[in-house]
């Protein structure tokens, strides 16, 4: 089970399918938790928000997923599922496969290390700039004064 945020718009170069059908397009991935479905109603918000201020055609909603059925969620829905959904706890390992993009959590998955389980925030090898010749000055702040 997961939630999807996914939304239409007529900015969107293919946003009708031939038939005339919107086409949705997948925003974002949360877990099935409390803390899941709060981040998805959370970013169907804002989502909705930025379509508003485009003036243009659109729809979002937030969609549950479960054994290759799918369901877009009313409110009336999602408050009934809400009691029956675990709290969820923010934890790095099981977050990180939605955040990653499949190739890197694929990779990932094939290691165990303590290593794989970080994202690598220094991908990009550093580039030299004019800043790295500037020499730096000692400043002092004289707190007695």
């Amino acid at each position: 089970m997961k939630f999807v945020v996914r939304y239409w718009s007529s900015l969107l170069p293919d946003y009708r399918k031939p038939d005339g059908e919107p086409h949705w397009v997948d925003h974002s991935i949360h877990p099935p938790t409390k803390l899941g479905l709060h981040n998805a109603l959370l970013t169907l918000h804002d989502r909705r928000q930025i379509l508003e201020a485009r003036d243009c055609l659109y729809e979002c909603a937030v969609f549950y997923l479960e054994a290759g059925k799918e369901q877009m969620l009313t409110q009336e829905t999602a408050e009934r599922l809400f009691v029956s959904l675990p709290h969820g706890e923010l934890q790095w390992p099981e977050i990180r496969d939605f955040l990653l993009l499949p190739t890197i959590a694929e990779e990932a998955a094939v290691s165990n290390s303590t290593a794989a389980q970080q994202l690598n925030l220094f991908e990009q090898p550093h580039a030299h700039t004019p800043y790295d010749e500037v020499a730096a000055e000692h400043h002092e702040i004289e707190t007695d004064a």
